[in-house]
C-alpha cells in the first residue's frame, strides 16, 4: 500500500480521476468469471440476520413504486420489489449481465450504463457500488437527480474507514502478491515495505482518515484488482466509502434521514463491523 494512493477525493488531480475511470470501465466490461458469483453470495435470499439493510430497504417499496438501482448487478432486489407490487429498472456496465437479467426478470426494465433516464423515480437504490465510482459526490447527485421529489434514496456498502479491518483493494509493498511469495522470489525490498505498511502505515493512514471531518470521501488510485492481483471481494475498490460522508452529504441538500446504520435496532454486530446503510427522503 502506497500512501500516496490514498488520498480525499478534493485531492486528486482530475486527470488522475478520468484515467481510473477508463480502467475501471475497461475492467466492468471483461469483469473476472468469479466476479458476481463472489459478490451477490447470499444475496439471492434475504434475511434480516443476514441481510438486514436490504430488508429495511426492500420494505420501502410499494405497489406501483418505481424503483432505479444504479449498479444492479445481477439485480437480486428485484424480486422484492416485484413482489411488493413495484416495478424496478436497473442499470450496469454489461451487456452480457443485462441480457442475463433480461431473462430472469422480464417484467424489470435493464438498461447499459451511460444511458441517462428522462423521468425521476419513487425510490432510487446502491448497494454496494459507491465503493467503485472515482466520483463519490458526483455519483450521490446522480442518485439525487433520478429520485422524485419526496422519494427516497437507499444506499448500502462498506464502511472502509470506521469499520474494521483494511479494504481488500489495497496492496501492500510495491506489488500486489503476498509476502511469503515476495520473499521466496527474492523480492526482499518489496517484502520487507509489505511488512511495514501492513504493522504500521496502515493504522496510521485509517487513524488519520476517522479523524478527519465528514466529506472526505477517501480514494484508492491503485486497487489491487487493476493492479494484476487475482480477484477478490472489493479488490476493485478505488473509494471508501464512510457512512457519515454519506449522511452528511445528504444533510447538506436538505434531505431527511429516515434510517441508517446506526439507528437501526437489532444489527448484528458482525453486519456493523463492515457494513453501513442510508436512507434518505429528498425534500418534496
Amino acid at each position: 500500500m502506497s500512501l500516496k494512493s490514498l488520498t480525499p477525493f478534493n485531492s486528486v488531480p482530475r486527470k488522475s480521476l478520468e484515467d481510473l475511470d477508463m480502467r475501471l470501465v475497461e475492467f466492468y466490461n471483461h469483469p473476472p468469471e468469479s466476479y458476481y458469483l463472489i459478490a451477490d453470495q447470499a444475496a439471492d435470499q434475504y434475511t434480516p440476520a443476514q441481510q438486514p439493510f436490504h430488508c429495511h430497504l426492500a420494505s420501502q417499496s410499494f405497489e406501483g413504486a418505481k424503483v432505479l438501482e444504479l449498479g444492479c448487478g445481477t439485480a437480486h432486489l428485484c424480486p422484492h420489489v416485484e413482489a411488493r407490487g413495484g416495478i424496478y429498472y436497473g442499470i450496469d456496465y454489461s451487456e452480457e449481465l443485462l441480457e442475463k437479467n433480461r431473462r430472469a426478470f422480464p417484467k424489470a426494465v435493464f438498461w447499459k450504463m451511460g444511458f441517462q433516464p428522462q423521468e425521476t423515480y419513487d425510490i432510487v437504490v446502491s448497494l454496494y457500488t459507491i465503493e467503485h465510482v472515482t466520483n463519490p459526490p458526483g455519483y450521490l447527485q446522480q442518485l439525487w437527480d433520478y429520485c422524485r421529489p419526496g422519494g427516497m434514496i437507499g444506499i448500502i456498502c462498506p464502511d472502509f474507514v470506521d469499520g474494521e479491518g483494511i479494504p481488500q483493494s489495497i496492496y501492500y509493498g510495491t506489488s500486489p502478491g503476498r509476502i511469503r511469495s515476495k520473499i521466496a522470489q527474492g523480492r526482499l525490498c518489496d517484502a520487507l515495505l509489505h511488512a511495514l505498511e501492513v504493522k504500521v502505515l496502515g493504522s496510521i493512514w485509517k487513524s488519520r482518515a476517522r479523524a478527519m471531518s465528514p466529506g472526505a470521501f477517501w480514494m484508492n488510485l491503485d486497487p489491487s484488482d487493476l493492479a494484476g492481483q487475482e480477484h477478490s471481494i472489493d479488490g476493485d475498490a478505488v473509494h471508501f466509502p464512510r457512512m457519515v460522508d454519506i449522511d452528511d452529504w445528504f444533510k447538506q441538500h436538505g434531505a431527511e434521514i429516515l434510517a441508517t446504520s446506526r439507528t437501526l435496532p437489532n444489527i448484528p454486530a458482525d453486519i456493523l463491523k463492515h457494513n453501513c446503510y442510508v436512507l434518505a427522503k429528498k425534500p418534496a
